[in-house]
C-alpha cells in the first residue's frame, strides 16, 4: 500500500477518474453495495444544512502505512437531555470552506453497519493505494476522514446543494469521491478546475482553467483529487422531468499524515 505512483494521472494532472464496479468485481445486486445503499437511505439531516438538501455522517480512522493495518478511531459521545445519546465527529476545514470558515462542526458518527462494510474497507485500501508520500510521511499514521453524503430533494422545483457552493479545496492532501447511487436526479456535475479558481463558481473561470466536466451516473463510478494541484466543484442536485423527488449519494474518501508539526 505505500507503491507511490509518480506517472499516473491522477499524481501529474491531480486528478484521476475510475470505473470501481468493474475494476473490484462489484456487481449491482452485491449485499456489501446494497447494505450501503442502506445507510445512505436513512442518514440524518446535515445538522449544519441551511434547508439545503443535505444529510450527512462523518467518521475517522488511522492507516498504518508500514503494515497496511486501519482502525476506526472512536466517536465522541454527547448526553441528551431525554437520557439518549448521540456519537458525533469534529469536522474542522479551517479556511477551505468559506460558507464555515473557521467553525468545528459535529458531525453525526457513522453506525456499526457502516464501519463493518467490507466494501468500505475495500475502497479504503483502492484509495490509498494512488496516493504518493515521501519516506518521512510514510513513518507516520494516516488520518482517513469518511464522509457519507446525500443530497435529496423533496419536490419538483427545488434543489439540492453542496457546501461550500464554488469551487474549492479541501486542505487534505487526496480526496476520492464514489458514488453509491443516484435517482431521478438532474444535475450534479462534477467541474475540475486549476486551483487558482478556488472560490469562484465554474461560470467565471476561463475555457483554460478548467480541466474536466462530468457526471457520476453508475455506483462506483468514482474520482480522486489532489488537492494541492486541483479545485473542484459539484454542481446543486434537482428533480428530473416527471419525478417528484431525487437524491445523489455519495461516498468521500481523505487522507492526511499524522505527522509532527513544529
Amino acid at each position: 500500500m505505500t507503491t507511490v505512483l509518480t506517472t499516473s494521472k491522477l499524481q501529474r494532472l491531480g486528478y484521476e477518474r475510475y470505473e470501481l464496479a468493474s475494476t473490484l468485481g462489484v456487481s449491482p445486486v452485491d449485499e456489501r453495495l446494497r447494505s450501503l445503499t442502506l445507510e445512505f437511505e436513512r442518514l440524518p439531516l446535515d445538522p449544519y444544512s441551511r434547508n439545503d438538501g443535505r444529510y450527512r455522517r462523518f467518521g475517522r480512522g488511522v492507516l498504518l502505512p508500514w503494515n497496511a493495518e486501519f482502525r476506526w478511531m472512536p466517536d465522541a459521545v454527547a448526553n441528551m437531555p431525554d437520557g439518549t445519546t448521540v456519537s458525533f465527529n469534529d469536522y474542522r476545514q479551517g479556511r477551505h470552506n468559506p460558507e464555515f470558515s473557521g467553525l468545528v462542526r459535529q458531525m453525526p458518527g457513522l453506525t456499526e453497519g457502516i464501519r463493518s462494510n467490507s466494501l468500505l474497507a475495500e475502497l479504503i485500501e483502492f484509495d490509498f493505494a494512488q496516493t504518493a508520500w515521501n519516506e518521512a510521511e510514510l513513518c507516520w499514521p494516516v488520518h482517513v476522514g469518511v464522509h457519507l453524503l446525500k443530497l435529496s430533494v423533496d419536490r419538483p422545483g427545488g434543489r439540492a446543494v453542496a457546501s461550500p457552493d464554488m469551487l474549492h479545496q479541501d486542505g487534505e492532501p487526496y480526496t476520492f469521491a464514489h458514488l453509491i447511487y443516484r435517482r431521478d436526479a438532474e444535475g450534479g456535475e462534477n467541474v475540475i478546475a486549476t486551483p487558482e479558481y478556488a472560490g469562484n463558481l465554474p461560470e467565471a473561470v476561463a475555457d483554460e482553467g478548467i480541466l474536466d466536466r462530468f457526471v457520476l451516473h453508475q455506483p462506483l463510478a468514482s474520482y480522486g483529487v489532489k488537492d494541492d494541484l486541483v479545485s473542484h466543484y459539484v454542481a446543486p442536485v434537482t428533480v428530473a422531468d416527471g419525478a417528484e423527488t431525487a437524491e445523489r449519494a455519495v461516498l468521500l474518501i481523505d487522507f492526511t499524515p499524522m505527522s509532527q508539526r513544529a
